[in-house]
């Protein structure tokens, strides 16, 4: 069930999902601040806001803002239209491909090949239908309601910008999905960490001497932003993951003004180019970890075009300390992508990202041990896998232990196992967006195997009183 933006409003609406804001509301701080409270209600609904304007331009868009359309379980399981485990199970049989026996698994394994007939784009030669309207001159991305979350931000940002790029042969295409800031009327900020795919192209284009074609979608299935972040391997285009869930062909059109494609059904297309060898300061940015990305210095887009439809939605979210839209997006690539990683890591029987750890920052992984160290194996494997890298601290348990979910049971589980002795302590790769790591993008790395049973002495929980007595003098600057 693929949907544009017009089939998901209707859609939404036909679930009691959505509320419609007619008041004329501010871009700056206002909306996306509703939409804060609004995500974290237990009967949140996605928001599309009809009136925003900018108090302090005076300007009224007449482009509506769509926000929190992933925000909760419901409105996921309704937007994917199919069940999160079956997904998984379809990309474990593909993987798990061995000779069939007998004409009954064949015409199985067939019928499982055949949907990979989906997952190649069509691309077509055709204007689309987010190119109804075409602007070459007198751009100004002030056009668009780009919102502005917290009071300390560097400025506007998209956050729901799928960034479309390409290597510089153009045999590999990438889907990704990070933050731009609006400089100017022309002008965007690319928040491309080092590790990501977009900037391994670009230093392919800035050792070549060349500007670099980027596009920017807006709208259109929502599922194209989810395949955005998408850990796929470098190489995989991430709309392929997309043609495989919905079983349905992407259907990509010509950019108008570089050589790239994006989907034929979203609603604003920003086209442009950067030039590699021009880098500008890029933030602050109020981040899901609670605290303000630094200014650093990024690429910039200078945009070329703006295409859209005759009657576009501009999709937005929220950045900030969960739980937000981003919770239910994690578990999704959580759950899609444990078969995955279960092709390397053996003996994994399930992963679990916890909403308070804000994803890299904390894993629960359950194992079934086999050989001595396995847990510790497993614990390498994972740090030098993709995004999986990015891990801080992995708590490792057997195949005994409660659901990874059950927080309570868990923690207990882990306690009674607990040994100094059982700890990995190392440092590694971080995510460039790590604040607590002493240098950029390195800092360290902790495992505990909780496996074993130890025997400890009862002991008993101490009050605040007695245990500040026992750690003021260790740590001077506790409070």
């Amino acid at each position: 069930m693929a949907l544009d933006s017009a089939k998901l409003i209707v859609f939404l609406q036909s679930h009691n999902e959505l509320k419609i804001i007619d008041e004329p509301l501010d871009i700056y701080l206002e909306i996306p601040q509703l939409a804060y409270i609004e995500v974290k209600k237990s009967t949140s609904k996605a928001l599309l806001f009809t009136n925003p304007i900018c108090a302090k331009s005076g300007k009224r868009f007449d482009i509506p803002v769509l926000m929190n359309v992933f925000g909760s379980q419901k409105r996921l399981d309704l937007l994917l239209d199919k069940p999160i485990p079956q997904i998984a199970q379809d990309i474990r049989n593909l993987l798990a491909f061995t000779p069939p026996k007998g004409i009954g698994q064949l015409f199985n394994k067939l019928k499982e090949l055949y949907t990979l007939r989906y997952a190649f784009p069509k691309y077509s030669k055709k204007r689309g239908l987010c190119q109804e309207i075409v602007q070459m001159e007198n751009l100004n991305l002030f056009d668009l309601p780009v919102l502005t979350t917290w009071e300390k931000d560097g400025g506007a940002f998209i956050t729901m910008g799928q960034v479309y790029t390409q290597n510089l042969q153009g045999t590999q295409k990438n889907l990704g999905m990070y933050r731009l800031q609006v400089y100017d009327e022309t002008h965007l900020g690319l928040h491309w960490q080092i590790h990501k795919d977009s900037q391994h192209f670009f230093h392919q284009y800035k050792q070549a001497g060349q500007k670099m074609p980027v596009s920017i979608a807006l709208g259109g299935d929502p599922l194209y932003i989810w395949c955005g972040q998408a850990p796929l391997p470098m190489g995989i285009f991430e709309l392929m993951l997309y043609g495989f869930i919905r079983a349905k062909k992407p259907v990509l059109c010509p950019c108008i003004t570089n050589p790239l494609f994006v989907p034929n059904d979203v609603d604003i297309v920003i086209e442009g180019w950067v030039d590699t060898t021009q880098m500008r300061d890029e933030g602050p940015f109020g981040d899901h970890t609670g605290f303000y990305t630094p200014i650093e210095p990024y690429p910039v887009l200078e945009v070329s075009a703006i295409t859209m439809r005759k009657k576009p939605i501009f999709p937005a979210t929220i950045v900030g300390k969960p739980p937000l839209e981003d919770k239910y997006m994690g578990y999704l690539t959580e759950r899609v992508f444990l078969p995955l990683l279960q092709t390397t890591a053996h003996g994994l029987i399930d992963y679990h990202m916890p909403e308070n750890g804000v994803f890299h920052n904390l894993i629960f992984a359950k194992i079934k041990p086999q050989y001595p160290s396995h847990a510790q194996q497993i614990m390498h494997n994972f740090w030098g896998v993709g995004q999986m890298s990015f891990v801080k601290h992995a708590i490792f348990v057997d195949e005994n232990a409660p659901d990874l979910t059950d927080y309570e049971s868990f923690g207990t589980y882990v306690l009674e196992r607990f040994a100094p002795d059982k700890l990995l302590i190392t440092e590694g790769i971080c995510d460039a967006l790590d604040h607590s790591s002493p240098t950029f993008a390195h800092g360290g790395k902790l495992g505990i195997e909780a496996i074993t049973p130890v025997s400890k002495p009862h002991f008993k929980a101490l009050s605040d009183e007695e245990l500040w007595q026992k750690c003021a003098h260790l740590f001077p600057n506790a409070k």
